[in-house]
């Protein structure tokens, strides 16, 4: 992870900075933004939470574990996406490790990104009802629309009962997008490029039928005239 902070939310909490007799008795808060002062100074005037400013050494120390934690991070991420090999490499080990799925869908009903009302990996032109472990198609079809905004929570991976690496594979594909488009999720604010190609005529397309499963029709048979 190389989010330590979450510097893009109105307020930043943790432990890191509390220092002396405050330390394991009090939170350090670093605001984010001006919803987030308002939010801190209103709590202060109603009593609800009383602040004071931040030791200079508490400063300094946060910065430095922070730096470490970094370090750590790009350490991790290097050692476990190398691991992963290359092309068709990459792809061999993770149709491999997906080959253990069980279809059980936790992957996709904790996944903060996934907002489908009707879910593509239900669609029987896609994926074959029934059929355990599924077809990889069930896997591309989660790569192609979450890989962009993966935002690397780990809940894909942490509730798999396969223990299938699944924030691995995830998040080694957004960060190539990453490079390819320069588009961070979770810190850029702005849509991704997928999304803001397609945001408007899902939301069109849901609105007007209930239904955003993009190639709903594209299967069906023709009616004869």
């Amino acid at each position: 992870c190389k989010m330590k902070v979450p510097r893009q939310a109105d307020l930043a909490c943790g432990n890191w900075g509390v220092i002396g007799p405050r330390a394991g008795k009090a939170t350090f808060v670093e605001v984010c933004s001006e919803k987030g002062a308002h939010l801190l100074d209103s709590a202060v005037k109603k009593g609800i939470l009383a602040t004071e400013a931040a030791n200079p050494k508490g400063l300094e120390i946060r910065g430095k574990v922070e730096g470490a934690m970094l370090k750590l991070g790009e350490k991790w991420r290097k050692k476990d996406f190398e691991g992963l090999g290359d092309g068709k490499d990459r792809l061999k080990k993770i149709m491999a490790e997906t080959s253990r799925c069980i279809k059980c869908y936790s992957c996709i009903s904790a996944c903060p990104i996934c907002y489908c009302v009707d879910c593509t990996t239900k669609n029987p032109t896609y994926v074959k009802p029934g059929e355990v472990p599924p077809n990889f198609m069930f896997h591309l079809i989660r790569f192609a629309h979450i890989a962009d905004s993966c935002v690397n929570c780990g809940q894909c991976q942490e509730l798999c009962p396969a223990e299938i690496p699944n924030a691995l594979f995830m998040h080694a594909q957004q960060v190539e997008l990453e490079k390819m488009f320069g588009h961070v999720p979770g810190v850029n604010m702005e849509l991704p490029l997928m999304a803001f190609v397609e945001e408007r005529e899902e939301r069109a397309r849901l609105g007007n039928t209930g239904s955003d499963m993009i190639y709903e029709n594209v299967f069906s048979p023709v009616p004869k005239k």
